[in-house]
């Protein structure tokens, strides 16, 4: 039953996300989202993109866990059938450097956290993204005082010999080696920047009800980020939307 619930609320919880990226990228998009193929980078359970899925004309989701890229396929099939609204593909971003630019939105919603080699995944998602597309990013924030996976303070301050100490430690986990690449809003600007592929800009959700844990201290903090955009840099997580720079 714990099971069953923990899933219901992921598939609660994915068309909450689908609705928030869909309302957060709305006017960068090139056209009607349901004319749109759409890649969900690191898609876990499926419910994020086959919600996607019910209003674009596509999607794919790419997922790295041999057991969540399991699930995710099921769910596609019991949802869609063999329509090809929504496709999952076990892998990593590095798939993405065959594909050709074929997508008008990439989604990557707290997956760059556990992506080491970051700049390639960038790049890869750069191949893949139509020119005009658009890419949905939401990652931690590193300098957050309150590690966003295990609730531990100072966890993504430390450097991973001593993380992992102290989150075998804690009692809270083993190894804290996947979840270790979250980025600082300095260093997620260099990255985006130094790729060339794309104008980018810091935003905040389009609706914040649709936000996980949307309080009233989410609610105040997002209000000082529309006052004081400099606070970005301590912000608990980023939120950026990039598009891919070229002519369609």
């Amino acid at each position: 039953r714990r099971g069953g619930g923990m899933l219901a609320r992921r598939a609660e919880l994915g068309v909450r996300f689908a609705r928030q990226i869909a309302a957060t990228v709305a006017d960068d998009l090139s056209g009607a989202l349901a004319d749109l193929d759409v890649l969900d980078l690191g898609c876990g359970y499926g419910y994020t993109a086959a919600a996607l899925a019910e209003t674009a004309r596509s999607v794919v989701g790419v997922e790295p866990s041999a057991a969540l890229a399991t699930h995710a396929a099921e769910l596609a099939t019991k949802r869609f059938g063999d329509s090809g609204r929504l496709r999952v593909v076990h892998g990593g971003h590095d798939q993405l450097a065959a594909w050709p630019a074929r997508f008008d939105l990439v989604v990557m919603d707290n997956v760059f956290e556990h992506i080491a080699d970051q700049r390639a995944a960038l790049g890869h998602v750069a191949t893949t993204l139509r020119p005009g597309g658009v890419l949905y990013l939401l990652v931690p924030n590193r300098l957050w005082p309150i590690e966003h996976h295990y609730g531990l303070p100072a966890l993504g301050w430390l450097p991973l010999p001593l993380a992992n100490a102290y989150l075998r430690a804690s009692g809270r986990g083993q190894s804290y080696d996947d979840a270790a690449f979250a980025p600082t809003r300095a260093s997620l600007a260099a990255l985006l920047d130094s790729s060339g592929a794309f104008d980018w800009r810091l935003q905040l959700p389009a609706d914040l009800s649709l936000t996980q844990g949307s309080g009233p201290l989410y609610r105040l903090g997002a209000a000082a980020l529309r006052r004081a955009p400099a606070l970005w840099t301590i912000s608990k997580a980023l939120l950026v939307v990039a598009r891919r720079r070229g002519q369609r």
